[in-house]
């Protein structure tokens, strides 16, 4: 008797761990590649601790199979991995228009290692990326996306069929969104920079003898940074506002 109910109770726990903890393996901030992939997990284990008792009745009953467990438990991983890629593809919004906004301000070819992405990005794209992640924990976000994955139960009932089909549709838009945002992040500093250039082309016709080149890229990268200084808080605000905005159908389960 003992035996099965400590069974039961294992099964229980490993099907909120895994839905859980594939969410936290590429969500953003709890899942940055800096942060340990045991240090992941176990808090992902931590988290299912706390929620299988509020949880707990949605799941369907234990397998008498192992491959039906083993189905199982592959449903509940592309659900985890569902949610945590529609958040981390928001953040590449931030990459988008870091890339667009350094090759404007003259700042593209300024490499510096970026921990969003975990590569060399841009100079800007760091700053985006970071600023990011510290917003995200600043104002408490990285508590909706762990509400997010809970809340994800009231959508996706375990053991029922994985909707294949609208994941593909709604990462897709995720996609097309992700980049809209970041287009329109940049949106000012490129209409700028035509402006900007289109300025010192007729300077170059109009004074043939000034050497443009060297007068230009100081003026490019000042200008740029000026733009960039006084609208980065802006910026940053209207990324967040679309990040939580995206997330909230999680929410509302």
């Amino acid at each position: 008797m003992l035996q099965t109910v400590l069974v039961s109770q294992f099964y229980t726990y490993l099907l909120v761990f895994v839905r859980l903890g594939a969410a936290f393996l590429i969500m953003p901030t709890v899942g940055e590649t800096f942060v340990s992939s045991r240090i992941r997990l176990l808090f992902g284990l931590i988290v299912a601790v706390a929620v299988t008792p509020a949880v707990g009745a949605t799941l369907p009953p234990e397998p008498a199979q192992p491959a039906d467990l083993a189905v199982l438990i592959i449903g509940e991983v592309l659900i985890g991995l569902f949610i945590g890629t529609i958040a981390r593809t928001l953040m590449g919004a931030l990459e988008t228009a870091g890339s667009l906004i350094a090759n404007q301000v003259g700042l593209a070819s300024a490499q510096a290692f970026n921990p969003a992405m975990s590569q060399q990005t841009t100079v800007v794209n760091s700053i985006l990326g970071i600023l990011g992640i510290l917003l995200l924990f600043a104002t408490d976000m990285h508590h909706m996306l762990i509400l997010a994955a809970v809340r994800s139960y009231g959508l996706f009932p375990p053991g029922g069929a994985i909707p294949l089909g609208d994941f593909t549709e709604h990462l897709t838009r995720i996609f097309s969104e992700s980049f809209s945002i970041g287009l329109q992040m940049s949106a000012p500093f490129v209409v700028i920079g035509l402006l900007f250039f289109l300025g010192m082309g007729l300077v170059a016709r109009l004074v043939p003898s000034l050497q443009i080149f060297f007068l230009t890229q100081p003026l490019q990268i000042a200008l740029g940074l000026l733009l960039l200084g006084s609208s980065l808080s802006g910026l940053m605000i209207y990324w967040l506002r679309a990040f939580q905005g995206q997330m909230m159908p999680f929410l509302s389960s």
